[in-house]
């Protein structure tokens, strides 16, 4: 049985967003980048199949990860809580494709292994009510135009060091970068409908992955993608401790798709390593510029669920 939990304190120091979000005029781009297949499985059995032993387990589908650039420019809570302002966002990710174990051959996840924002409310608020693994990075893109599709650089950068050691300073420090490498050959780049972004990104897919391609399609071809995070707080006496962890799956629902398509050029994409962000180590993204393609880009609104808690420690 659920044991009765206290009542959240709200006053006019809450740092928070308590509510369901929606999300209006978000432009994103997505890039598909070469890793480890046996790093990314590692990384979700640390995360999930080791805190609850076994009871959660998330197979990772392939070795690629999808690097996400998502630029927000309205973000309101659901609700009366939202005739009172809005805000806006900029997050990164590299998402790693899984399937929930024990489940569907649709019930896939998409699962954030690293995700970079561009303020502090975005950041309390993803890690704080969903789990989401928010960090504040800085963001310097090239200006947005009319056109989605059109060439465009994109670098993020945030606190890292290099080299740990006892005099090493934390410095601001490119992470991702993306640049255009040469025009596309392809003469129209728009695609029609949301039922044709998910082929599109259902044909990215190679590999192992291509073996489920069908599956992705259905999945965003219906407009709800979910979600998958650890949730937890250190324990204030020892912070090695977690006083609450658990497992929580959030969906995030399709509300307008406006325009979809592919970019008019092929891009380079370079993920850079440090002791403090060791994407290298951790899930075996390869080192120095990679040939990224085209990357693909949407324009829609969506609304973020809240979640649903799946499994929690014992206390």
């Amino acid at each position: 049985m659920m044991p009765t939990l206290p009542k959240l304190v709200v006053n006019a120091n809450l740092y928070t967003a308590l509510f369901p979000v929606t999300a209006h005029g978000v432009v994103m781009h997505n890039f598909c980048v070469p890793a480890s297949k046996q790093r990314i499985q590692a990384w979700l059995d640390q995360l999930f199949a080791e805190p609850t032993g076994g009871e959660v387990r998330y197979e990772a589908l392939g070795d690629r990860l999808f690097f996400a650039i998502a630029e927000i420019a309205e973000l309101r809570a659901v609700g009366p809580e939202g005739g009172k302002g809005y805000t806006s966002e900029i997050d990164t990710a590299l998402w790693i494709l899984a399937r929930k174990v024990g489940g569907k051959p649709t019930d896939l996840r998409f699962i954030p292994s690293w995700l970079f924002v561009d303020s502090g409310e975005a950041l309390a608020s993803g890690r704080e009510v969903w789990g989401f693994p928010k960090q504040i990075g800085r963001f310097d893109f090239s200006p947005q135009t009319s056109e989605p599709g059109a060439a465009r650089d994109f670098t993020v950068s945030t606190q890292v060091v290099e080299t740990f050691g006892h005099d090493a300073k934390a410095q601001l420090a490119p992470i991702f970068e993306a640049r255009p490498r040469q025009k596309s050959e392809r003469k129209h780049g728009i695609l029609g409908s949301l039922e044709a972004f998910a082929e599109h990104m259902a044909q990215r897919v190679v590999g192992e992955l291509a073996n489920i391609a069908a599956h992705v399609n259905t999945v965003l071809a219906g407009g709800n993608v979910t979600m998958a995070f650890l949730k937890q707080f250190p324990h204030a006496p020892d912070p090695h401790l977690a006083c609450y962890q658990g497992v929580v799956e959030s969906e995030a629902s399709v509300l307008k798709m406006r325009r979809s398509g592919i970019t008019q050029d092929h891009y380079d994409v370079r993920i850079t390593s440090y002791d403090s962000h060791p994407f290298a180590e951790a899930l075996g993204v390869e080192s120095g510029w990679q040939d990224a393609g085209e990357a693909s880009w949407v324009e829609f609104d969506f609304e973020q669920k809240l979640g649903q808690q799946i499994w929690v420690a014992p206390t």
